[in-house]
């Protein structure tokens, strides 16, 4: 193999391990109050990112309650706010939203299809990836038909070092229970070379395009 060639694969793999993912989890555990729009706050000091974030995903574990009932968000600071979850399945038809009970989902903008609308799962818990519901409305006024303005991509090109906020509400009365167990964020920094990398790798092509030359020359 040609040094220029390997020169190039090295770059490459450089360019995927410098666009590696981190994974932040806290574990919660605490009921989220019926019928009350303070609920439950939880928060992850992430610390050895940056400067730019990516791309963000979050897993989030609910046991429990109806899933209609409850309303969550994510913010960091002053730089991005998304709406996760808004009274899910609730529509002029449906005022009260699905009727099963619990999370175990996968939040990504990258997902095909919006959690607002997953259509019930029986009574059981959602599973599986979704679109962050989005909707940045009053929750006792939201519909499926709210205009969508508040996703991840609120924090895509910030710095991601810092506290993130996690609030999960509950705002119907009599609806059950929810418990608010985990969250996790997989947070992944726009890659940013190295300094005098690219000038280190003009040098290094440079010299095996000259021995590359003299080779052909003397053969």
């Amino acid at each position: 193999m040609h040094l220029i060639s390997k020169l190039f694969i090295f770059c490459v793999m450089s360019a995927v391990i410098a666009h590696a993912q981190s994974s932040f989890q806290t574990n919660v555990n605490t009921a989220i109050p019926d019928d009350n729009p303070t609920g439950v706050s939880s928060t992850i000091d992430v610390e050895g990112l940056g400067p730019q974030l990516d791309d963000i995903t979050l897993n989030l574990d609910i046991a429990g309650g109806f899933n209609g009932d409850l309303y969550a968000y994510l913010s960091h600071g002053s730089t991005g706010f998304a709406v996760l979850l808004n009274r899910v399945g609730k529509t002029t038809s449906n005022p009260f939203g699905y009727s099963d009970q619990g999370f175990h989902v996968i939040l990504s903008d990258a997902a095909s299809l919006d959690i607002h609308n997953y259509g019930g799962n029986g009574g059981l818990p959602l599973m599986g990836t979704w679109q962050p519901d989005g909707r940045n409305i009053d929750p006792q006024q939201v519909l499926d038909t709210t205009p969508r303005t508040a996703t991840f991509s609120s924090f895509l090109g910030s710095d991601p070092n810092g506290l993130w906020t996690l609030v999960v509400a509950d705002f119907a009365v009599g609806g059950g229970q929810a418990v608010l167990q985990s969250w996790a964020m997989n947070l992944t920094p726009a890659t940013v070379p190295e300094p005098g990398a690219g000038q280190l790798f003009l040098t290094m092509a440079g010299t095996g395009l000259f021995q590359y030359l003299r080779r052909r020359r003397v053969s």
